[in-house]
């Protein structure tokens, strides 16, 4: 499927003339849990020629194509850094994902770098609690539950307690987050359920877990209650201007590097 999906990207570069600066796994594949027969969810940012920025019109800033389990969004260079500079949690979660298709020179790494000061610890921490009060909302009343509903609740509840006890932008893995939960018998209940998500497909109902849904709206209300106290953060958009240009001035000097 790799190879596959590294054809799909460089087909995108020659249809559409652009160049993708990096390309990466999202969804639950890059969150750690995925199932047998979850989609494959690519994401990449990519820039025009030069001359496409020349111009007075707004333009197209998002890039899709979808084919079976083959699910692709691309956003356009400045939509993504205008994006890190409102905060935006999904931002922050692409440039980490642990599975990497494709990247060029080192806009990625300098992403990297410069994310840290656009991360508003309040802005994220109501990104998070959303989804997460959502996802509660929605197993809640259900006897039986899509055990990727679940892990959709615990992952988004976690990334909420870890910015409000660490004030930083949450890791992208979930095993990587249930450090968090200090319960054993918890931990070892959702060790438990990952175990079960790996064996069974997406449309997979499982048996209410009580204590876990209690679990985890005591780790909601926790995090709401220091929602007030969090620091706001409003980087500079002088650095981002300044990534902007280079990135576009340095347009197709590098080649891909693809990763198998």
């Amino acid at each position: 499927m790799r190879n596959e999906i590294l054809q799909k990207l460089l087909e995108l570069e020659r249809t559409h003339q652009i160049t993708i600066l990096f390309a990466v796994e999202s969804g639950s594949r890059a969150w750690g849990f995925p199932s047998p027969d979850s989609d494959y969810d690519v994401r990449f940012v990519y820039t025009h020629q030069p001359d496409w920025y020349l111009t007075l019109e707004e333009q197209k800033d998002t890039l899709e194509w979808l084919e079976g389990d083959l699910d692709f969004v691309g956003w356009e260079l400045r939509k993504a850094l205008r994006l890190m500079r409102k905060s935006n949690a999904s931002v922050f979660e692409k440039m980490q994902s642990p599975i990497l298709y494709l990247k060029r020179g080192s806009f990625l790494e300098k992403m990297q770098e410069t994310a840290p000061a656009y991360f508003s610890a309040r802005a994220g921490l109501h990104h998070y609690l959303s989804m997460a009060y959502n996802y509660y909302n929605s197993c809640a009343p259900e006897p039986e539950v899509k055990l990727k509903s679940y892990f959709y609740l615990l992952r988004t509840a976690l990334a909420s307690l870890w910015i409000v006890e660490n004030k930083s932008i949450p890791p992208l893995l979930f095993q990587d987050l249930l450090p968090l939960v200090k319960d054993q018998t918890m931990r070892e209940e959702i060790q438990q359920l990952l175990q079960v998500k790996t064996k069974v497909d997406e449309s997979y109902r499982h048996p209410k877990q009580e204590t876990l849904e209690t679990f985890v709206m005591g780790l909601l209300q926790y995090c709401e209650a220091k929602a007030g106290s969090l620091p706001k953060a409003q980087g500079s958009t002088t650095a981002l201007n300044q990534l902007l240009r280079n990135t576009i001035l340095d347009y197709d000097t590098q080649p891909p590097q693809l990763v198998f």
